[in-house]
Order: C-alpha cells, then structure tokens, then sequence
C-alpha cells in the first residue's frame, strides 16, 4: 500500500526539518568543543527554528506572511494556537538572544560575549521542543491535524523529567547515531551530554567559557560610511553607532 499524503507530509517534516536539526545540533556542539563561540551560536539557532518548523508542519500549521526565516519564536507563537509547547524560561532567553545575536547580528556588526555554560542551555532547549517533533503524537483525518494523542502528550509534557520515553523517539537521527558506536558524530553528540547519551550520569562537569570580541564598529565608528561603500550595513547598526 502507498503511504498516504499524511505519511508524506510527515515523511517531509522529519526528514527536512527534525533530522536535518539534528545536524546543526551535532555540529553546533562541535563548535561549542571547540570554542568556536559565534558559530555554536548560528548552528544553534538553525538547529532550535527547524525543530520549532517541523513541529509547525506536524500540527499543520498554515505558512505565515511574510514567510518565517531565521526565527524560532514566531514558529513558537504560531503552534500556540493549536497546542501547548512548554518551554522552561531558560529556554525563552535563550532563544530570545539567539535571535538577536545569532540571527540579526552574525557578521560581527555588534559586540558579543559568552560567560554561562550554553551548551547545558542548548541541550536542554532541544529536548524541550523535539520532544514534540514525533509524528506518533498527532491525530489527523486524512491530512489534517485535528488533535494530539492525549496519552501520548502525558508521557512528553513534563519539562522538569526527561527519560527515555520522552527524549527519544523512533527513527531520529540522534538516535541512530546514538545507536551507531562507529559513528564519527557520535563523540560529539555524547559529551557531556545529560539528554542524549547512553550514560545513565546525573551529573556532567563542563567548564564555564568566558570569551568576548569587540565589533570593529564599537572600536572605529568613523568607518561605517566607508564600509558601506562594499557591504550592507544596516540602518540599525549605522544609527546605533552614529548616534549612540
């Protein structure tokens, strides 16, 4: 039998989004390893809007205008309408300044620095929302979504207890490359990882970073104007030097 067009469209959304995120995850943790800050930041952020996007699409969630991009909270704002994603407040300020500084900002236009342990923050953002990126949670008739599983739903919506019934789900690729003790990725999804590991570890000793870097336009505001002749800079970004 031919999977039906509810199948499909689920069959995109884990695919293009869910397993997709779960690369950035891997190689936002990578970076993180390797004190490349800015860049554990932008991969972070691709990771955290393409699990927010495929939760959107599994609860057939109508494409906005304009069209979202580089966003997590407008996803977020959006599949309220049709159910509660319950986000720790840790998360919403992190996802808040990856937004601003990880999205807006990602070509050093402004200052940035890094002082809390953000990779324990990242980890436990996406096991937050891709706890809700399995298919097996939603209802639908024909192909459109109508309700979630209730009895699924319990099993998933506690945000203080992740375990296995509510981190892993069935196919993922975390999961996989979990599975996979050859896998190249998988040192680097396991480190020191509360969430996504085969360890049964309470407790995870990661060291606290402290790294910043000053914006070249922080340091020499009197170049903007002449940079401006050979790459966009914001309006925002040249008031903000000019006037502040």
């Amino acid at each position: 039998m031919s999977p039906s067009m509810m199948q499909k469209v689920n069959s995109f959304a884990l695919r293009a989004f869910r397993d997709t995120a779960d690369r950035d995850y891997i190689h936002a943790r990578m970076a993180y390893r390797a004190d490349l800050f800015p860049q554990f930041h932008w991969s972070a952020l691709h990771a955290l809007e393409k699990y927010a996007k495929c939760i959107a699409i599994l609860a057939r969630v109508p494409r906005p205008k304009p069209p979202i991009k580089h966003e997590v909270e407008r996803s977020l704002s959006l599949i309220s309408e049709k159910l509660d994603v319950n986000l720790s407040e840790q998360t919403k300020k992190f996802i808040k300044r990856l937004e601003k500084f990880g999205a807006r900002f990602r070509y050093l236009e402004v200052s940035w620095f890094i002082n809390d342990c953000e990779l324990a923050i990242l980890d436990r953002a996406v096991w937050e929302l891709r706890r809700f990126c399995n298919a097996e949670l939603y209802e639908y008739s024909s192909n459109q979504f109508f309700s979630i599983s209730q009895e699924k739903y319990d099993a998933v919506k506690t945000i203080d207890k992740p375990n296995k019934s509510n981190t892993f789900i069935p196919g993922g690729f975390l999961e996989k490359t979990l599975e996979k003790r050859n896998s190249r990725a998988r040192p680097n999804l396991v480190w020191c990882n509360l969430y996504y590991s085969a360890s049964k570890r309470k407790i995870v000793h990661i060291k606290n970073p402290l790294m910043a870097e000053n914006s070249p336009f922080f340091l020499y505001p009197e170049i903007i104007d002449e940079v401006s002749k050979y790459t966009f800079v914001s309006q925002e970004i040249s008031d903000l030097y000019k006037n502040g």
